[in-house]
């Protein structure tokens, strides 16, 4: 049996049945790092949330290294599919490299009510990582994190996450990043594109490109002027949590289901 670490685990709020909100976290990291964002949205409302534990991750970098973009979006698969099967609207919120999968995923199930991207990595800020990968992963299976002070902090705050990266998985989210520029433009699912301007991993270009390559007839952008990279743990993390609510509401008002209310309502 493989370890998970405590702060790792999977999380859900239980609230109504009518609205679902998936959260999927990055690459190397753990649900740990969406839950200050979910809990905010499900405080703001009755929503339910899931944040769900990809394979590989929460335990030892040894694991996640065997590990393909396949894997984590079966798991992502199966838990859209458990939460369509039992709420009427689901949405999805992915970060990072969740984020691609959530637009994949968006792709290929049929009944997402809505994505929400937070700093998708379709340009990153280490593209000698990108080039090298093929001859890194059988020299040095694993790169050692760059920045380990603030991946320490965020430790503090109650992240999880891998201090180095498995260049063979690594390597497995980039074809994920290739197929996914090429679906863009069949997704039809309303999308929130939102991006950190100080993102020190992803180039903020990345939500121009989402924007123009969407095919989403509904699809706004939101930029965090004072967010790095991990912005669910970071300052604006209530303008996240205000922002998936508004569009939450938006997209089911604009479908005639007023289903989103604050809590104490009726």
């Amino acid at each position: 049996m493989i370890y998970i670490y405590p702060q790792a685990e999977p999380f859900f709020l239980q609230g109504n049945k009518d609205i679902a909100l998936l959260f999927i976290h990055g690459f190397t990291a753990s649900p740990s790092e969406v839950y200050p964002v979910a809990k905010l949205v499900h405080e703001m409302t009755q929503c339910s949330v899931s944040g769900l534990l990809l394979p590989g991750h929460g335990s030892n970098p040894k694991y996640l290294k065997d590990t393909t973009w396949e894997d984590w979006y079966g798991a992502v698969n199966t838990e859209v599919n458990y939460l369509r099967e039992n709420y009427a609207r689901v949405f999805v919120v992915g970060f990072s490299m969740g984020a691609l999968l959530a637009l994949h995923a968006a792709d290929q199930i049929e009944g997402i009510n809505g994505i929400v991207t937070i700093n998708a990595p379709i340009y990153n800020n280490h593209p000698l990582l990108s080039v090298s990968a093929p001859v890194m992963r059988v020299v040095k299976p694993y790169f050692l994190k760059k920045g380990l002070v603030k991946l320490r902090e965020l430790a503090d705050q109650g992240r999880f996450a891998y201090e180095v990266i498995p260049v063979k998985a690594f390597q497995s989210m980039l074809s994920l990043r290739h197929r996914l520029v090429d679906e863009l433009c069949e997704i039809r699912v309303p999308l929130l594109v939102i991006q950190s301007l100080k993102d020190e991993s992803v180039n903020p270009k990345s939500a121009d490109f989402l924007m123009e390559k969407i095919g989403a007839v509904q699809a706004k952008k939101v930029e965090l002027e004072m967010s790095e990279h991990v912005a669910t743990m970071g300052p604006e993390k209530d303008k996240i949590a205000a922002e998936i609510v508004a569009f939450m509401t938006r997209v089911c008002a604009e479908n005639n289901d007023g289903i989103i209310k604050k809590k104490g309502q009726e």
